[in-house]
């Protein structure tokens, strides 16, 4: 069982992962792609953070630490990232449909054109289709999804049209890739430092400011009063750390760091 402590990380956890899995479900990503993911990021930090006398963590250490299986361990370090990101993508059941709808010979036309589906008429319909290469999941359900992402059309007459060949929603760009690479790897870096056992330096800089029963009239003035203070606190430190860069440090070091603060202060 967890200890105390271990069962409040969790509990913790779950409620940072909300709004990111909010993201990601609208991003069309789900639990198969981010388990993934977390995967080969768990077996990456321990391959790296772990060794002994500068050497990576070996396979069986990395399985222990990590509770992933030896084989599974060895598989994720070899494929590596791009591969394992591409196939956990294509095999989600809504990417497999999309997929099979445009490359069976059954689904599509004499021109190899995907096929107008009776959602549930036939031998080759939607649900079969789905019944076929979704496993057991329930046909509504996959066109409902697939219709919320724009991947299908529902005719007047009820019939399902096909219009993207990827599942990926309409209207989709790169807040998100901006705000997990610049901002949420920031933060989580800065926490991980502080909550390091063997840090050796003072913590850094990380403060939330809230405050509850706050009226709802008065949210606009402080949304507005929010972005101005931060908007001066952003471009005073940005001339700060130009200022910085620019003037000669006098000690040859030739190493380069990254740094920046949001309410938290990073090195990276």
């Amino acid at each position: 069982m967890p200890s105390t402590l271990q069962d409040r990380i969790l509990r913790a956890l779950f409620v940072a992962l909300r709004p990111l899995v909010r993201s990601l479900l609208n991003a069309g990503i789900g639990y198969r792609e981010f388990s993934s993911v977390a995967k080969a990021a768990f077996i990456e930090e321990a391959s790296q953070g772990y060794g002994l006398r500068g050497r990576s963590t070996n396979i069986s250490r990395v399985a222990v630490m990590t509770g992933i299986t030896r084989k599974e361990v060895g598989k994720i370090k070899d494929s590596g990232l791009e591969r394992l990101i591409t196939e956990s993508l294509a095999e989600s059941p809504a990417s497999v449909v999309l997929s099979r709808w445009h490359a069976e010979s059954d689904f599509c036309d004499a021109n190899n054109i995907p096929k107008v589906l009776e959602f549930d008429s036939g031998e080759v319909s939607f649900s079969s289709l789905v019944k076929k290469f979704a496993g057991d999941i329930p046909p509504g359900a996959v066109r409902t999804e697939l219709k919320r992402i724009g991947a299908i059309e529902e005719l007047p007459d009820r019939r399902l049209k096909l219009l993207k060949r990827y599942f990926v929603p309409a209207g989709l760009d790169d807040r998100l890739v901006i705000g997990l690479q610049d901002v949420a790897a920031a933060e989580m870096s800065t926490l991980a430092f502080n909550c390091d056992p063997d840090r050796m330096e003072d913590a850094r800089y990380h403060r939330v400011t809230s405050l509850d029963n706050i009226p709802r009239a008065k949210m606009p003035l402080i949304k507005e009063e929010a972005r101005r203070q931060l908007g001066e606190l952003s471009n005073s430190f940005d001339e700060y750390l130009v200022d910085q860069a620019n003037e000669p440090s006098g000690d040859g070091e030739l190493v380069s760091n990254q740094v920046g603060i949001g309410l938290f202060y990073f090195e990276r």
